[in-house]
């Protein structure tokens, strides 16, 4: 006998924005902000202010289009990772400073390896909404859905995929905006990370000091994202 339809269940869980901040965006800001690659800006005709490189290397996240993912598979990702980090009182969500750009850039570069896992996470997503999809359903039965995947409840869901997901998506939030994410530098203010900073004041440096962001990205500097 067929189980009931995911759309019909109540919400067994939510994922409340403080709580995925607290436990794992410090951690990972400060890992993958200063990612960088040595690249020769001037020598390959790249702008040089932070105004041309950030319209260059963050795109519309609303036009943005995949490289790696089918469109579809890319609609799916966007409502997941809008519900691991929604837009609230604390500023805007996952999609709207491009996590999914993020995401989906990296599985056409150094991530490609994980590209048949994520498709078929996002495909078990679906499968588990039914007709509509993922993106078909209320906020709180896509939580219900990812609660089950987080807990290894969700029925035909590859292994690995909600952890991995969850990962990547602090990556976009709170990697330098070259690689995509963290649009206008929201991820960084949110956890009060000031930047890339070469000079620091004997005031920056106090117990308690709030600094002044300076939301300069590692493109200035000559560094290349994917």
């Amino acid at each position: 006998m067929d189980g009931p339809d995911p759309s019909e269940r109540a919400p067994l869980r939510t994922f409340p924005r403080r709580r995925f901040l607290r436990d794992g965006a410090l951690a990972t800001g400060g890992a993958v902000a200063g990612l960088t690659v040595p690249f020769d800006a001037s020598a390959a005709g790249v702008p040089n202010s932070r105004a041309a490189w950030l319209r260059l290397l963050a795109p519309s996240t609303q036009e943005y289009a995949p490289v790696a993912l089918s469109a579809d598979e890319l609609k799916t990702l966007i409502a997941a990772v809008d519900r691991l980090i929604p837009s609230d009182d604390l500023g805007p969500g996952a999609s709207e400073v491009g996590v999914h750009v993020y995401i989906d850039r990296g599985l056409a570069g150094p991530n490609a390896a994980t590209l048949p896992l994520f498709q078929g996470g996002l495909a078990a997503l679906d499968a588990a909404a039914g007709t509509g999809g993922f993106t078909g359903l209320t906020a709180d039965k896509q939580d219900d859905i990812l609660g089950q995947y987080e807990s290894g409840d969700l029925a035909d869901a590859p292994e690995g995929f909600f952890p991995l997901l969850l990962e990547q998506t602090r990556q976009g939030m709170f990697a330098d905006p070259i690689y995509g994410g963290n649009k206008d530098f929201a991820g960084w203010d949110l956890i009060g990370f000031p930047g890339i900073k070469l000079a620091w004041s004997e005031a920056d440096q106090t117990i308690d000091a709030v600094v002044k962001p300076e939301h300069k990205s590692v493109a200035e500097y000559r560094g290349d994202g994917w």
